[in-house]
Parts: C-alpha cells; sequence; structure tokens
C-alpha cells in the first residue's frame, strides 16, 4: 500500500507507540531513531538566523512537543453532543471501561478530519508536513495528511456571520478563514463556518457551527515556529480555552509524500479485520 492509512487500528497503535518511543528518547538524552517524532528534522545552527518578517513559506513538520487543553466543562448541549460521539477504542474519556469496543468516529471510513483536528497530523510518525505558500490575496497552507488545502484570506475581508441558509454560504468541514500579521512573525488566523460532523480530536469532542477558533504561528527564528491554537465555542463549551500548543519544524527535503486515507480500503478493514476482532464501526452521525 502507498502511504495509504488502511487500518485505523493499525495507524492509532504505530501513533501511540511512536509518541512513547519519542518521548522515552527524550527523557534518555538520546538521539531518536528513524520513525520517532524528530525524524527528519535538519540540525540546527546555534543560534538559528533570524526570522524573515512576514514570512513562513517553506514546508514544516509537526506538531512536536504538543499539549492539548485543557478543556473546560461543557455546556448541556456538548455534553449531549459528546455522548453521541464514540472515539476508537483506548481513546475518549472512558476508555478504560470500554468493555464493548465500537467506534463511530468518522476517519475510520475516511470521511475529513476537518480543522482543527488535522492540525493533530495523522502521519504514522505522528509527524506531518505543513506547506506554506501564497496566491493573489490569500495564503495557502496545504497538509501532507489527506493532501488538503485552506485558504487564509489576508485582504481584509469579514468572516460571514451566518451560514446555510438562503443566498447564504455553506458551513464547510475546514471552515473560512482570514489573517493577519501582527508585528513582523506572527500570523494570526481566525476561522469559523464549520461543518458540525468532524471531531475536535480523537477523544470526541465537539465542534460547533459558530465556533471562533484561532491559530497563533509565532516564527521565533529560520527554524522553528511555535503554534497556539484558542477556541471559543460558547454552545459547547462553558469558556474559552487552549485547544492545541506545539511546535513546528523546518522540513529537511521540503517534500512531501503521498498519504490518504482510502475509502474503500477503510470500507475493507472495518468488514475483514474491526469487525471479526469484535470492534463495531458504526456509522458516523
Amino acid at each position: 500500500m502507498r502511504n495509504s492509512l488502511t487500518s485505523a487500528a493499525v495507524l492509532l497503535a504505530l501513533v501511540l507507540s511512536s509518541v512513547v518511543t519519542a518521548q522515552t528518547a527524550r527523557a534518555q538524552g538520546r538521539k531518536p531513531k528513524p520513525g520517532e517524532v524528530a525524524e527528519g528534522v535538519p540540525k540546527m545552527p546555534n543560534p538559528p538566523g533570524p526570522a524573515p518578517k512576514q514570512d513562513l513559506t517553506g514546508a514544516w513538520v509537526g506538531p512536536q512537543d504538543r499539549v492539548l487543553g485543557p478543556f473546560p466543562d461543557l455546556t448541556p448541549a456538548g455534553a449531549a453532543k459528546l455522548k453521541l460521539n464514540n472515539p476508537y477504542p483506548g481513546f475518549g474519556p472512558d476508555a478504560a471501561k470500554n468493555t464493548n469496543p465500537s467506534s463511530d468516529d468518522p476517519f475510520i471510513v475516511c470521511d475529513p478530519l476537518g480543522f482543527p483536528r488535522n492540525l493533530l497530523a495523522h502521519a504514522i510518525s505522528f509527524r506531518g508536513g505543513m506547506l506554506f505558500t501564497s496566491a493573489p490575496g490569500r495564503i495557502i497552507i496545504d497538509y501532507e495528511q489527506q493532501r488538503v488545502w485552506r485558504e487564509i484570506w489576508m485582504d481584509g475581508r469579514q468572516l460571514p456571520a451566518k451560514f446555510d441558509g438562503k443566498d447564504l454560504p455553506d458551513s464547510r468541514y475546514y471552515g473560512f478563514s482570514v489573517g493577519h500579521w501582527d508585528g513582523d512573525h506572527t500570523l494570526v488566523i481566525d476561522s469559523t463556518g464549520f461543518d458540525e460532523r468532524p471531531w475536535l480530536d480523537e477523544d470526541g469532542h465537539p465542534r460547533s457551527k459558530y465556533a471562533k477558533i484561532q491559530e497563533r504561528y509565532n516564527r521565533t527564528d529560520q527554524y522553528n515556529i511555535q503554534l497556539t491554537v484558542t477556541v471559543d465555542d460558547p454552545k459547547f463549551y462553558t469558556k474559552p480555552f487552549q485547544f492545541l500548543k506545539a511546535n513546528l519544524y523546518w522540513m529537511k527535503d521540503q517534500e512531501f509524500p503521498e498519504t490518504f486515507c482510502i475509502p474503500s480500503e477503510g470500507i475493507e478493514y472495518r468488514d475483514t479485520l474491526a469487525a471479526p476482532s469484535g470492534i463495531n464501526i458504526e456509522n458516523p452521525k
């Protein structure tokens, strides 16, 4: 199989083992082996060169050293929505109690990850590629995982205020995004207008249509970007919160492998591996 994510179970197992291995490597002070989190990160000059002004152009590897949450309390609507979502066995707040493994994770059958779950990077070595480039009036972000891309409008336009009605734009898996520079080295992106089917993370946390999600990409030097993602979603959460904090590093060869979740292979996994092993793959809600 050519870099396809054929089995959610295999993918998640490899992801988890790579994280544990890489964390152990850092704790022991040894150089990570091929396949661990730091693979492909070039040796940086000491000190690295200065960050160029208002420029993230290029391919970056990440997220690394990522921190998720903590999540605040859910509203009643958020708690009801979370209860409907059934994470893959081994994930979710009740994973330890899961004696009847089943899941309706949309990604198992290769539905789009959506934003910001795609930022978590589903590469098997727990690192993915993110390419910043440009087009008139916008920045384009391309992602190695699933070969999807986002438009970040930089022309001063406002985000749409309403969605999914007569003469209104349709909500999207990856939302609508506008950006601006905060000083010379920090790109700020604000997004809203989300299709509510994708999850925020592997645990099934929900994200509503009118959630406001902000990314801050702070390029600290030639080789490093610090990423912070915050979520303000009063429909599902009692207060705004930091969803993700992570680092991105300059990608050594600037090339992405072709990495897809292929629907026909997801269905094959469901029917020939998951079901016989006792894992019930439910239809996404």
